[in-house]
Order: structure tokens, then C-alpha cells, then sequence
């Protein structure tokens, strides 16, 4: 990716990680997954990490003013550190990995292996966040405690699978077709006319 289109991406990326998490929608419906592979697969390293912690601040920010299930308050200024919570490094080290997974399958592009990178983003995510869940406090410090946070999360795995196996499909096919189109406009203006 040249730099004018990874920045035309990462714009593209937040808005649409912005509005996806800020409009009703299934909860973890997002594509904060789809985003991380995609930045993983995409862009050089240090922006691939960034872009997708970068998407989930900002939407984060945005749902401390805008209730996607109800009514929004923009009454009083949040400062940035207001979306800190206790499992936040879990979630965003979860988009880190995702982003890693990016990278290893970046070499040998696939659909197969885009799919298969999703789910395993979905499983991993779910993992850690619920695990994190546990590990802040939230059920029994016991192996039954660690169960109840799984089972209590699998509603939101639903959305998580979902929407990472939606967006990722979104993501890079609308990619891989802008791709081919423009590899198509060069070639027809390369191309000597007779």
C-alpha cells in the first residue's frame, strides 16, 4: 500500500469503526477485528499496530457521549483517560494479536486463510476479554468462576463472530476489488492503441 492509500484506509477504518460501534446494532457487532487483520495483512508494521488501537479509542470516546441503545448526553466533556477500564489493555492486546495474525497470513493471501484468520481472531478475542473479565474480578477467583465468564459472554461471542466474519469479508473483498479495478484502468491505459 502506497502511503496516500494506507491513509485513505485508516480513515476509511475509523469512521466506519466509529459509526459501526455508535449506531444500534447486535452487541459486538464491530469490526474491530476485521480491522485489525486487515491492517495486519495491508500496512507496514507499526501503523497496523496502530490504526486499529487508534479506531478503538475514538470509538470508545464517541460511546462515552453517544448511547447506541438509547438517548446520548454531549452535556459535559469527557477527558480521554475516561475510557479507561479495568480489562481495556486485555482488548486492546487482543486487537494486537489480531493484528499479528495479519502479518503471518499476509504472505500467503488466501481467502481460506482470511476466514481462518477471522475465526481465530473471533475465539482469541473472546478468550482474553472474558478471561480478563474473570482475572479483574468480576466472578469467583475459582475455575467455576472462569466457566461463568465464558458462559456469560457467549451471547456477545455471537456478534463478535459475526461481525468479524461480516467486516472481513467487507474489508478485503471491497479492497481486493478496488485492487483489481485499478490494475484493470492501468492496463487498458497502458496498452498501445492500434
Amino acid at each position: 500500500m502506497t502511503w496516500r492509500q494506507t491513509a485513505i484506509a485508516l480513515g476509511v477504518l475509523i469512521v466506519v469503526g466509529v459509526v459501526a460501534r455508535t449506531i444500534p446494532h447486535i452487541p459486538n457487532f464491530a469490526p474491530l477485528g476485521a480491522t485489525a487483520l486487515f491492517c495486519g495483512v495491508y500496512m507496514n508494521r507499526r501503523i497496523s499496530i496502530i490504526a486499529p488501537i487508534a479506531m478503538m479509542a475514538a470509538s470508545d470516546y464517541a460511546l462515552l457521549y453517544i448511547n447506541p441503545y438509547g438517548s446520548s448526553d454531549f452535556s459535559q466533556l469527557y477527558a480521554p483517560t475516561s475510557i479507561w477500564h479495568n480489562a481495556l489493555l486485555y482488548v486492546y492486546g487482543s486487537l494486537a494479536i489480531s493484528v499479528v495474525v495479519g502479518w503471518l497470513i499476509a504472505k500467503e493471501r488466501s481467502a481460506g486463510l482470511v476466514v481462518a484468520g477471522a475465526l481465530f481472531c473471533s475465539v482469541q478475542f473472546f478468550l482474553i476479554t472474558n478471561a480478563a473479565v474473570w482475572i479483574e474480578g468480576a466472578y469467583d477467583r475459582g475455575i467455576n468462576g472462569l466457566w461463568q465468564s465464558y458462559v456469560a459472554g457467549l451471547p456477545f461471542y455471537r456478534g463478535t463472530l459475526l461481525g468479524d466474519l461480516f467486516y472481513t469479508s467487507a474489508f478485503f473483498g471491497l479492497f481486493e476489488l478496488a485492487r483489481r479495478a485499478r490494475r484493470e484502468t492501468a492496463g487498458e491505459v497502458a496498452q498501445p492503441v492500434s
